[in-house]
Formats: structure tokens, C-alpha cells, sequence
């Protein structure tokens, strides 16, 4: 299954397909912003940046995407929806982290 959508996101066609059936509206609107930015494809950046983390991602960011498929009713959209989220991170999160004193 997870081979079926990591294909699936690395094939500009069908990336973009899929975004627009699973990707949250603020995914989807980060993912256009971000095309229109660079001028271009929706599909092809998708594509481009899903095979960046396909190829470089750390065992963290895999472990995260089983687990995420493991306790979700939707495993697939579940992942879907990770992937995006790590290959598009929201700029806006903030990280706030204790200082020890």
C-alpha cells in the first residue's frame, strides 16, 4: 500500500489528483502558493518534493509514516496526508522549547 501511494505522489499526473481528492484545503492552498512561487506544476512540485523526501528522509520521518497508517481508519489518506505535511511544512508552526534553568 505505501509503495502504491509514494508512486502515486512521485508521478506528476497523478500527484496532483491526489491532492486534490486527500490534501486538506490548507494543504492544498500551501501546495499552490508554493507552485505559483516557483512557477511551476502543481503536480511536478509535488512529485519533486515527495521524491526528495522518498530519498533522504530518516528513519524518523518513516516511522512516523507507519505509525501514522497504523492507527488511522484510513491508512492511505493517512499517509497521504503525512507526506504532504513533511514535505510541505507549515512555515507558521512554532517550535517552543523549554530552556533549562
Amino acid at each position: 500500500m505505501l509503495g502504491e501511494i509514494l508512486s502515486g505522489l512521485t508521478d506528476a499526473a497523478q500527484a496532483e489528483e491526489v491532492l486534490s481528492i486527500v490534501g486538506r484545503p490548507e494543504v492544498q492552498a500551501r501546495i499552490a502558493q508554493a507552485a505559483a512561487k516557483e512557477g511551476v506544476a502543481l503536480g511536478a512540485l509535488i512529485a519533486s518534493k515527495v521524491r526528495h523526501l522518498v530519498e533522504h528522509g530518516d528513519e524518523e520521518v518513516w516511522l512516523d509514516l507507519v505509525g501514522a497508517m497504523a492507527n488511522a481508519p484510513q491508512p492511505a489518506a493517512a499517509a497521504v496526508e503525512r507526506i504532504l505535511a513533511r514535505a510541505f511544512p507549515d512555515p507558521v508552526r512554532v517550535r517552543v522549547t523549554r530552556v533549562p534553568s
